[in-house]
């Protein structure tokens, strides 16, 4: 365990960092948080001072909200995320150039995060979420977003076990074509091991074999129809009937034969604004203030937003829907 107001020079993936303020001017907290203020009132900008958010991803949406939730006012975020940027994920994630190749995406993320807002608490996780990390990541968070990557389902579960045993609410987003589909999980209700139908020790083996290039096609088919089936249905379709080609079958065949999502620059972007809107309004909650707007349904149900079909829908579902 690391503790200071920045990252040391050459930090290891197996340590977990606390960074702690640097400033606590409250004249220049109020400053840079005073655009928030008319939207949501003063008392309610310090309940998001107080509030601890928990980000497990760092990919396309997990880095963006992190800097987003910075820039927000939130007194204390978390990044978790065991892989290193590669050349593909320029393309969409937020600390993703061409010199942060190869390093970590939680480290790296921190960094930049770090230059946008350095008077709130930063913790980062580059182990990823792991047995033995997990339960120390959902401590004390009011609120965890899970943004592990398609593939990482026992990583998956071990978050929603660890968010489970302390209580916290977890909210999961995805960016499908050009699109997001928004999911709530209440610590007593429907749980990710029944959304995926896989108990933990199943997915942890599937994961490793999956990541490691030594799963079986029917393995790997497996994973992914019960990604599909439990986190991403209704996978939209975008080119017409007589156009000769279909995109549910080519993103359908590349997860199948590369293991890589088919993921459109812009929407990201659009999923982690849908994201985080909806992270403050739970932690609003506590507000004395009524708020009118859509609560996601608690899961398997989601709310769902695609600007390609310029629709937004609720969508109640039961596990006996699945």
């Amino acid at each position: 365990m690391f503790t200071g107001v920045s990252l040391p020079e050459n930090p290891g993936h197996d340590t977990v960092y606390t960074l702690l303020p640097s400033a606590s001017d409250d004249a220049y907290y109020r400053e840079r948080t005073n655009r928030n203020i008319g939207w949501i009132t003063e008392t309610e900008q310090q309940i998001l001072r107080d509030s601890v958010i928990g980000i497990a991803g760092c990919g396309g949406m997990g880095g963006l909200l992190a800097s987003l939730f910075c820039r927000m006012g939130i007194g204390e975020v978390r990044v978790a995320d065991s892989e290193v940027f590669d050349l593909s994920n320029v393309n969409r994630q937020f600390g993703a150039s061409r010199t942060s190749i190869g390093r970590s995406k939680a480290l790296e993320t921190a960094r930049l995060t770090r230059a946008i807002c350095d008077d709130n608490t930063l913790m980062v996780f580059p182990q990823g979420i792991t047995e033995e990390s997990a339960q120390d990541f959902a401590q004390g968070c009011h609120i965890i977003l899970d943004e592990i990557e398609f593939w990482a389902v026992g990583s998956r579960i071990l978050l929603h076990q660890a968010a489970r045993s302390f209580g916290a609410s977890l909210l999961n987003c995805n960016a499908v074509g050009f699109g997001s589909r928004l999911f709530r999980f209440d610590p007593e209700g429907f749980t990710m091991e029944e959304l995926l139908d896989l108990s933990y020790e199943d997915a942890k083996v599937l994961q490793e074999r999956i990541q490691s290039g030594t799963a079986s096609t029917e393995e790997v088919t497996l994973v992914m129809e019960r990604m599909f089936r439990g986190l991403v249905p209704e996978l939209p379709e975008y080119a017409s009937e007589d156009a000769g080609y279909s995109t549910v079958s080519a993103v359908r065949t590349r997860l199948l034969t590369e293991q890589r999502a088919s993921i459109v620059s812009s929407t990201p972007l659009l999923a982690s604004g849908f994201l985080a809107t909806h992270t403050v309004f739970e932690l609003l909650s506590k507000s004395t203030i009524p708020r009118v707007y859509q609560r996601p349904p608690a899961a398997p149900g989601y709310l769902i937003i695609d600007a390609g079909f310029h629709e937004a829908r609720v969508v109640h579902r039961k596990g006996s829907d699945l």
